[in-house]
């Protein structure tokens, strides 16, 4: 036997066998994911809800935070960017045990968010929280303030708000990485979750047309969203939320409550009763 045929053998079978360790390895991933698949499927037929993930928005003091905790019995976990949760819990929730309330912001010396380690203190506080669920609790996540959280970021491309500087547009990815990696993050938790921001004005040829969620893109994540307001009638403070949006029961799409009426001392709370329910 040549030289020459014994090397082109040598080399066919080595192509051969790098190929079937090749279709080997793949085989054995492919199976791998196959198992994990099926039962990440598994999981969710069993589940007897879908998941939330709610947006509530509104112009200030219509009842968006009471909603978020209006869930007797389950944990809740807010983390307070818009430092208005607490007086609710005390006053409505009688600072139930049920409730976490945690205001991540720390400030500095000179008076303005320091926003490093106001973010490090909100990611601890996720991590709190997705502890709680692999210790096997069942929480609902809430972030009050998505709109204050987005302000509070734009201190990473001018650290000190006074002074007015001009910004290039790519340094506006600082600020976007940092906003984004916090909501992901928390969308990320395996539990129920919900969003709260204010409104806002939307424009068209300069003119303002009516009023906006300020999601700041985030929107699309939602699975539901309701939007609360307020009116008065016969004197007395309505205050209303709308399901404007659901993927999870559309049937639902467009139904008006009336979670709270009344007047001083004699306010009524009714809350959403298919949302506590989880029907919504």
């Amino acid at each position: 036997m040549s030289l020459t045929k014994t090397t082109t053998e040598t080399m066919d079978k080595a192509e051969k066998t790098a190929e079937a360790q090749k279709k080997t390895i793949f085989g054995k991933k492919q199976e791998d994911f196959n198992s994990s698949f099926a039962g990440y499927m598994k999981k969710k037929r069993e589940s007897q809800n879908s998941r939330l993930v709610l947006g509530i928005w509104g112009e200030p003091k219509t009842g968006k935070t009471g909603i978020a905790l209006d869930f007797p019995d389950r944990n809740i976990c807010v983390l307070d960017w818009d430092r208005g949760v607490e007086s609710t819990w005390r006053e409505w929730h009688d600072c139930s045990e049920k409730i976490d309330v945690y205001c991540p912001i720390e400030i500095t010396k000179d008076n303005i968010v320091d926003i490093d380690k106001s973010d490090e203190n909100s990611h601890a506080f996720v991590k709190y929280v997705r502890q709680k669920i692999e210790d096997g609790d069942n929480p609902i996540f809430v972030l009050d303030g998505v709109d204050t959280w987005f302000s509070s970021c734009m201190l990473k491309v001018n650290p000190n708000p006074r002074v007015v500087t001009k910004v290039m547009p790519f340094q506006y990815g600082a600020r976007n990485n940092l906003f984004y990696h916090l909501l992901e993050t928390i969308y990320q938790l395996n539990c129920d979750v919900i969003y709260i921001t204010h409104e806002t004005e939307k424009y068209q040829d300069n003119s303002p047309v009516g009023m906006i969620p300020n999601w700041k893109d985030w929107g699309g994540k939602l699975e539901q969203e309701i939007h609360c307001s307020k009116k008065k009638i016969k004197g007395n403070l309505h205050y209303q939320a709308e399901l404007i949006g659901s993927r999870t029961n559309g049937n639902l799409v467009g139904k008006v409550w009336t979670v709270r009426n009344g007047a001083p001392p004699n306010v009524n709370w009714a809350g959403v009763p298919e949302l506590k329910e989880g029907n919504i």
